[in-house]
């Protein structure tokens, strides 16, 4: 009965908790629970309604000990005027509150799945009610699912009761209308969600298809940094800095992760997709050589200068085009190969303006003299900037509750411990766990990637002492580095 003082708190309670829980499931444990402790029901069974039809959700027995939820192998109850003999359907379609003494004398509905359960278990169902979570919002009300409670029990005798006592005063009904709103919210909250990560996932493919090559370079990362954070929870308990069971926080590592380039939408695909030193210039300077070989033959046919000095200035340019090929394409240089580039600088050829002027820019010497990768320091800071995009997209999205730090996460992963990387130079103190663990993934794909045209792919034990070196040189998180190696998520 609900009249005591003591009961209408635990109805206020029961309606709190409803909005204190953060997920789907936890939020139909909750509501089955607390429905039946409020009605002092021994059992009681959730479905939700999908597709038309009700699904098993949460199943519970106080006294077999029976707790289930989301693997309940049992067929959806259909819902239409065919299946009225079912209660659940029936309240479904109706919209009604049932109120059964005791199963075994109703003749209304068929309680043959309640009735084989009893065989089975030894257990006795008597009395019953079924009651539609119905939000009021709609017209008609929308079915969202329905409780069934289970053998009301007085709590001073401990004797099963009817609940038609129980149900008298309105509060019950109210209290489900509540739950149903708060489950639809839920439902609502999270097709948001899928909707949101379904964005998130075309603007990663759009970003990947961007470039020629690399193109699952976001999605390794994302499920590097997801399994990882999987195997850290397991390792650590909960609570520890490196466990992910706090809610929505694996969520959002692993949407940090997937919006980690996503300021490289910005950044011009010549860049991006620069393969050489000299990328698209080097068949510039080749047609530039060509017409420089034209004028050497038409200077020798003319008598312009013999034979000898005419071999001397082929060899001369045929030498200079080797050593442009080579270092357009070394894997690294160093300060001697400066000096070949910079002897580059003095050949010459005529323009069609009939003008002298340099087979090679400025910028052709300056890209030939890069010691490392294939981009000019000016190239290099256009690519970096991509971090900088990163953040500044982001936090154009202003409705991220449980993902605020996503923007910094996904912003920071350029970053090093020791306040080498960019953009901001941070150090250790202002770098947090889930940024350096997509830093180290993001290292890693790099490094044993196998379609990036300007780079070998490393195996994954160099990669491995690669990721210890820079946990050694103060760059990267050594523990974090060990875990990452010893996960092996890259097998996954």
């Amino acid at each position: 009965m609900m009249h005591k003082d003591s009961e209408i708190e635990q109805v206020f309670e029961l309606i709190l908790s409803f909005f204190k829980s953060v997920d789907n499931i936890t939020l139909l444990s909750v509501i089955l629970t607390k429905m039946m402790e409020i009605t002092h029901s021994d059992a009681g069974t959730l479905y939700t309604l999908k597709d038309g039809k009700l699904h098993f959700s949460i199943m519970r027995n106080v006294s077999l000990g029976v707790f289930r939820q989301g693997d309940i192998d049992l067929p959806p109850i259909e819902i239409d005027e065919n299946n009225i003999k079912n209660i659940s359907a029936y309240v479904a379609i109706k919209n009604e509150i049932v109120v059964i003494d005791d199963v075994y004398e109703d003749k209304r509905f068929n309680f043959d799945g309640p009735k084989q359960y009893d065989k089975m278990t030894g257990y006795r169902t008597r009395s019953m009610a079924a009651l539609p979570l119905v939000t009021e919002w709609s017209k008609p009300p929308d079915i969202v699912g329905v409780i069934q409670l289970i053998n009301a029990t007085d709590p001073k005798t401990n004797k099963i009761i009817s609940y038609g006592d129980i149900f008298k005063p309105p509060i019950i009904p109210s209290v489900s209308k509540i739950a149903a709103n708060v489950l639809a919210n839920q439902v609502y909250f999270d097709e948001i969600m899928e909707l949101f990560k379904s964005i998130v996932a075309v603007v990663v493919e759009a970003i990947d298809e961007r470039s020629s090559y690399n193109n699952i370079h976001t999605q390794n990362v994302a499920r590097y940094v997801e399994n990882f954070a999987q195997f850290l929870t397991k390792r650590f308990p909960h609570g520890h800095i490196l466990s992910f069971a706090e809610s929505h926080r694996m969520e959002a590592i692993t949407m940090a992760s997937l919006l980690h380039d996503i300021g490289k939408i910005i950044t011009p695909l010549d860049i991006m997709d620069k393969s050489s030193r000299l990328g698209d210039s080097l068949t510039d300077i080749l047609y530039k050589f060509d017409i420089k070989f034209l004028q050497l033959e038409k200077e020798y046919m003319k008598g312009e200068i013999d034979k000898k000095e005419y071999d001397v200035q082929v060899s001369k340019h045929q030498q200079a085009v080797d050593t442009i090929l080579t270092l357009n394409k070394a894997s690294s240089l160093d300060d001697s190969h400066d000096i070949q580039a910079e002897a580059l600088r003095s050949l010459e050829f005529v323009n069609r303006e009939g003008k002298i002027e340099p087979i090679l820019t400025d910028y052709d010497i300056e890209a030939l003299k890069v010691h490392y990768g294939t981009l000019t320091p000016s190239e290099r800071a256009i690519m970096e900037d991509h971090v900088v995009h990163t953040a500044h997209l982001l936090e154009k999205i202003t409705v991220w509750k449980y993902f605020s730090n996503v923007p910094k996460w996904a912003r920071d992963h350029h970053e090093f411990l020791d306040g080498t990387g960019y953009p901001n130079k941070l150090t250790a103190k202002d770098i947090t766990p889930e940024t350096r663990m997509i830093t180290i993934a993001d290292i890693f794909d790099a490094l044993i990637a196998s379609d990036r045209p300007y780079k070998k792919p490393v195996s994954t034990q160099e990669a491995f002492s690669i990721l210890k070196g820079m946990a050694e040189n103060g760059k990267l998180d050594r523990e974090l580095v060990e875990l990452f190696i010893e996960s092996r998520v890259w097998e996954d």
